[in-house]
């Protein structure tokens, strides 16, 4: 009986650490945060970041305001980026984004905090005029804010937040497919428990390649070509490989990984 008891611990001990391998834990060492200042006519948020290590970072922001069109109902996104670096026990302000405060369209303010190596360390989220389960009204009736709690760690894997598409694109091209996919990837209703990220990076005679990886998996990679016809075709299968990971995931086969 003593070594079942054995044996069933050193199982949840290997389970517990190959969960905790593929948890995706946010704002443990650097901390997004959005703030809100609002008043009749405007709602102002403010993009920040605190250093909760021990030495000086150097990082990169994205703050994105991302809406849908009201004519096309495509999505419609606005980056803000910039470079800093953040002493240790500092918190620093890095951009800002106004609102009209009768806005009446759903709006995502979504502040992403890089290392130097493009390693997401910090992240916050505001919805406008959306529903969020674990929001809060925060400076305005229209206003409602999803927290990013992560570092809580409250759920096995963190705080999940969905629906989430990055873009890390360095050409035309790259970006009419990021536009390509995330339209779809809204019209499907995929919402995603992971983050999906468009990365471009380059290769071979100056010509570009995009991986589209989910959550910490890879799900396809091609040379870029800007023919329309040819990134429809991929974004199409883009879209099928995400939608194919997520239903994997759902039915757990990407809890436990081996190396």
């Amino acid at each position: 009986m003593l070594k079942l008891i054995q044996h069933i611990a050193i199982l949840l001990g290997l389970l517990l650490m190959s969960l905790s391998s593929v948890a995706q834990i946010y704002n443990t060492q650097i901390e997004a945060k959005i703030d809100i200042n609002a008043n009749s006519e405007f709602v102002e948020f403010t993009g920040s970041a605190f250093n909760k290590t021990e030495i000086s970072q150097s990082l990169r922001y994205s703050l994105s305001v991302i809406r849908k069109d009201p004519v096309t109902q495509k999505s419609l996104k606005n980056d803000q980026t910039g470079r800093f670096v953040l002493d240790p026990g500092r918190k620093q302000n890095l951009t800002k984004a106004t609102l009209n405060a009768n806005e009446t369209e759903r709006v995502i303010i979504l502040l992403l905090i890089y290392s130097t190596d493009d390693s997401l360390l910090g992240m916050d989220r505001i919805v406008v005029n959306g529903t969020e389960a674990d929001a809060r009204a925060a400076g305005n009736d229209n206003v409602t804010q999803a927290y990013s709690k992560n570092a809580v760690n409250n759920e096995p894997d963190g705080v999940v937040l969905r629906g989430i598409v990055i873009e890390e694109t360095k050409t035309k091209p790259g970006r009419d497919f990021y536009n390509l996919f995330y339209s779809d990837y809204l019209k499907y209703k995929i919402n995603g428990e992971k983050i999906v990220t468009i990365k471009e990076t380059l290769s071979l005679a100056n010509n570009t390649k995009i991986e589209v990886i989910a959550g910490d998996t890879k799900v396809l990679e091609f040379f870029v070509r800007p023919q329309p016809d040819y990134l429809k075709t991929l974004s199409t299968e883009a879209i099928k490989r995400v939608y194919g990971y997520f239903k994997d995931l759902r039915e757990g086969k990407y809890i436990v990984k081996h190396y």
